[in-house]
């Protein structure tokens, strides 16, 4: 089996992924949302219910119990991701132990967890594969069991991989003839009844060539049949004049097994563009050669069957209003009107020709090696305006400006780099009304809104600030009339 105790390694938890939360919604329908998310009471909790016997309560001892992820419903439910370190007092040796599951409002979780019950399930390194706390309504899932993925325990075992599907992924990329030399592989980013990223070098030689040779693949496993579509995409913009002429730099696509729900795709190596330091003088080179490989995704004519339109965003724009203002009643006065005026210059907005966009874009779906700059997580690749890329984009800069505390003029000028690069790649000149607006929005129904959903330290005090700046944006776009004629 896959090395387990590196979970998310890749990401490196940064400073408000993960830890205490302090801003807890009042829910009238989740009263329990304190206690699940109080680090030390769950551990206590865990450290007394997850084991079967008392033998093993004694002899595996929870050091520390950490929350890597919240997925918050209001009213409806709430899933965490819990990470344990354990300690075996046998042998001195610690391990990790993830569990992610729901709470439910008072009386629902009891058939969630009796239909898990059901389920066939696999033995996890550390107690029970399913755990239940009705005081809480609270049913966890012991990794690599999950509530929607079932076919992960499958897709991360061993013994199948190596010896069906390695070697036909092999013989797709490279041909005949290798050997499979050695391989191991390590869970490197694990999003609950989501999808489960693993990472697997492969070392190769090749009798005949007498050659040798190290391949890196990712692996990642969904929960539904995503990964069919993404797959697909990923394909038809692999073979694409872009991706061929350099423009739009990716992943190369390997193979889709059905079995496991799992797509293999070969690694590209560097960092996420996030995790440089955007007051250095390369960012700004680094932000060009990203805007160059977004048009060249927008220019990639490719068959999708799913599209956004602006009637999608207004719904969207609605629904996250609605949420903010129930969660904190005192952005209401800023943010009723400035929704009201969004959706009235929403129907201003020109027709734009359709664009294959990313769906997704932010810091972190950019690979940077020495000058080259991939764009990964295609997951989300739609059609749409090419400017909702634009707009979550710039929202995600803006966002990490606030949460770095950077200077006023900082985020402003690396828009404006990017906005430069990219009109100079694509055929349609690029409208900075637009760009306000689709950031407008993008700043309330997706920053905004994950700031509630989410409930990342530190996050919910960002609200008010980010419907600030989405205001100020608004107004911008509306003093200025043209480009939101049709």
């Amino acid at each position: 089996m896959v090395n387990q105790s590196v979970i998310n390694e890749a990401s490196s938890v940064r400073r408000s992924e993960s830890g205490p939360v302090h801003e807890i919604p009042t829910d009238a329908l989740l009263p329990q949302l304190s206690m699940i998310l109080d680090q030390t009471a769950i551990k206590d909790r865990l450290q007394a219910q997850m084991f079967e016997s008392a033998q093993e309560r004694k002899r595996f001892v929870i050091r520390s119990c950490k929350i890597d992820r919240v997925r918050y419903k209001p009213e409806s439910s709430c899933m965490v991701t819990y990470r344990l370190e354990i300690e075996d007092t046998t042998t001195r040796e610690t391990g990790e132990q993830v569990l992610c599951g729901r709470a439910y409002p008072k009386g629902l979780s009891l058939s969630q967890w009796d239909k898990g019950r059901m389920r066939p399930l696999v033995q996890p390194q550390f107690g029970q594969p399913l755990i239940y706390l009705p005081d809480l309504e609270l049913v966890l899932w012991s990794f690599p069991n999950d509530r929607k993925m079932a076919t992960l325990p499958a897709a991360i075992e061993s013994a199948r991989f190596t010896s069906v599907i390695l070697p036909e992924l092999i013989v797709s990329h490279l041909g005949q003839g290798w050997k499979i030399v050695g391989t191991a592989s390590h869970v490197m980013h694990y999003v609950g009844e989501h999808t489960c990223t693993v990472k697997t070098p492969v070392a190769l030689s090749h009798p005949f060539k007498n050659e040798l040779q190290t391949l890196t693949l990712f692996g990642k496993t969904y929960y539904n049949e995503e990964g069919t579509e993404t797959d697909r995409m990923m394909r038809q913009l692999w073979e694409s004049e872009a991706r061929h002429s350099s423009r739009l730099e990716m992943a190369k696509p390997l193979g889709y097994d059905t079995q496991t729900k799992t797509l293999w795709q070969l690694a590209v190596p560097g960092i996420t563009l996030e995790a440089c330091d955007i007051d250095r003088q390369e960012f700004v080179p680094f932000l060009r050669e990203a805007a160059r490989a977004v048009a060249g995704l927008h220019l990639a004519p490719v068959s999708v069957a799913r599209s956004v339109t602006v009637a999608d965003l207004i719904t969207t724009l609605k629904r996250a209003t609605s949420v903010l203002i129930r969660y904190r009643s005192s952005c209401g006065q800023a943010l009723v009107p400035l929704t009201a005026r969004l959706i009235a210059q929403a129907d201003r907005i020109p027709a734009h020709p359709s664009a294959t966009i990313h769906g997704d874009l932010h810091l972190k779906n950019f690979l940077v090696d020495d000058a080259r700059v991939t764009l990964i997580d295609l997951d989300n690749v739609c059609t749409g305006s090419p400017y909702l890329d634009l707009g979550s984009l710039i929202a995600g800069l803006h966002t990490y400006g606030i949460l770095h505390e950077k200077s006023e003029e900082t985020v402003p000028r690396l828009v404006e780099s990017f906005l430069q690069a990219y009109e100079t790649h694509v055929p349609w000149p690029v409208r900075r009304n637009l760009v306000d607006w689709h950031t407008a929005m993008a700043l309330i129904t997706e920053r905004a809104y994950r700031c509630v959903t989410r409930l990342k330290e530190g996050r919910p005090a960002m609200i008010e600030e980010l419907i600030a700046l989405a205001g100020r944006l608004s107004q911008a776009s509306a003093s200025c009339a043209q480009g939101m004629e049709p």
